[in-house]
Order: C-alpha cells, then sequence, then structure tokens
C-alpha cells in the first residue's frame, strides 16, 4: 500500500477534493480487508495453501483461471462479490510481479480518479502507471465462458508494457 500523494493535474473541484479525500482515508481500511479476503475467496476455490496468495499470485493464476472458467455469478450480488475478489487478485497479481502498492488514483480527469488502483511500480521508470484491477475484473467477470483469466491478465501485462516503453 502506498500513503503518500500527490495531487495532480488541474484544480478540483469541492466535491473531488471531498471524494479523493474520502478515498485516500480509508485505503489503510480497504488494504487490510483486502488480505483476509483474498485468502478466503482463494480457500473457497479449493486452492491450497490460501495465504500463499499473498506472497506468489502470480504462480495460483492458472487455478484461479481454471476455477473461475465457467463460474456464473447467480444474481447481482453475487457478481459484486465476485468482482471484487478477482479485483483484488488482479491488483495483488501486478503489485507483486512488478513490485508497486495500492494507492488512490489522483490523477484528476483519468477514467478511475479516486478510485483503488495499483501502480508506483518499481521494475518500470515511468512512476504514473496505474492499473484499475476492478475494471480488468469487471471485463472478466462480464466476458463470455469460459473465461480466461490469463488473457486477460496477458492484455494488461502488455499494455502496460507498451506505456511503460513510451515514457
Amino acid at each position: 500500500m502506498c500513503t503518500e500523494t500527490a495531487i495532480r493535474g488541474d484544480q478540483m473541484t469541492p466535491d473531488e477534493e471531498k471524494l479523493l479525500a474520502r478515498r485516500q482515508d480509508g485505503l489503510e481500511t480497504f488494504y487490510k480487508e483486502l488480505m483476509p479476503v483474498l485468502v478466503d475467496f482463494v480457500d473457497r476455490l479449493g486452492i491450497r495453501p490460501p495465504h500463499e496468495v499473498l506472497n506468489h499470485a502470480e504462480q495460483f493464476a492458472p487455478y484461479l483461471e481454471t476455477a473461475l472458467a465457467d463460474l456464473e455469478p447467480a444474481d447481482e450480488d453475487d457478481r459484486v462479490w465476485l468482482t471484487a475478489r478477482v479485483a483484488y487478485f488482479v491488483g495483488e497479481y501486478f503489485v507483486q510481479k512488478y513490485k508497486g502498492c495500492w494507492l488512490v488514483n489522483d490523477v484528476k480527469g483519468s477514467k478511475s480518479f479516486a478510485r483503488y488502483v495499483v501502480g508506483r511500480f518499481s521494475k518500470f521508470p515511468n512512476g504514473e502507471l496505474m492499473i484499475d484491477p476492478f475494471e480488468v475484473s469487471f471485463a472478466f467477470v462480464g466476458s463470455a465462458r469460459p473465461r480466461k483469466l490469463g488473457d486477460f491478465l496477458n492484455e494488461v501485462e502488455d499494455s502496460v508494457v507498451k506505456a511503460a516503453t513510451l515514457h
């Protein structure tokens, strides 16, 4: 989790400032809740040992792909539940792979402004790169079965690597 903040872009409206401050204030709580929820999710999928996802997410990706390929949420509540948990995994996958952290997007005007994202990847010279794991997860959960998590992760990775090499 990253805690430092650098407000960028044009001057924010009071509503944007409040939203950003609320999200930044909630980042520590979000992060503390994310870890046990991710471990519980992996455990519910029958993947062992589930706590290892916190240190070896990349190794868990093929197992999650198999478990999630044909999983269909029963209703909207299930879809929201699944989307959040897949987002936690996607975020941790990229945090670990590229040595980044969870943070609040403080770039005014970006489509993920004031959302929890992952970024500040030490493996790339461009510290501005961010990934919105919830956007990736929403697309994944809404995609046709059988879903291929690896394809989604590779697509994001390709775009991040491409963006990193442009700067």
